[in-house]
């Protein structure tokens, strides 16, 4: 499997969070799967922090340096994840920019999604969701 973790995911995962499901723990700890992350949802956790709406247990930059030694690759923005966010549905209970542009980086890579928000189901026909 080829799979792209949502922020929550990345967090629970390193942080050893019984909040992640089983599922989507062996999923990241099994070694023939590919794991990706992107650099979204980094800029995301800064965000959060700056206003206060999350608490990590370490500095961001070791949750960085974490993903690495796990063998998740962190995706940058590109055009093409660009171009492939114009083409994702804006739904009226969904707007969130993050979340968006993490499934327009699914689409295009071909990427499964690891994550436990139920808004992600409303683009069933674009990704499919691990959890």
């Amino acid at each position: 499997m080829d799979l792209l973790l949502d922020t929550h995911a990345l967090i629970w995962f390193l942080e050893g969070d019984a909040s992640l499901s089983e599922t989507a723990r062996k999923a990241i700890e099994n070694i023939v799967n590919k794991k990706y992350i992107s650099i979204i949802s980094f800029y995301e956790i800064a965000i959060k922090l700056k206003t206060g709406k999350l608490k990590l247990r370490q500095p961001l930059n070791n949750y960085f340096q974490s993903a690495l030694s796990y063998d998740i690759v962190v995706l940058p923005i590109n055009e093409k994840y660009l171009s492939e966010y114009d083409n994702i549905p804006l739904f009226p209970v969904h707007k969130d920019p993050f979340d968006r542009l993490i499934i327009a980086t699914a689409v295009v890579e071909k990427l499964e999604i690891i994550t436990i928000d139920e808004k992600f189901s409303n683009y069933h026909e674009l990704v499919s969701i691990v959890w």
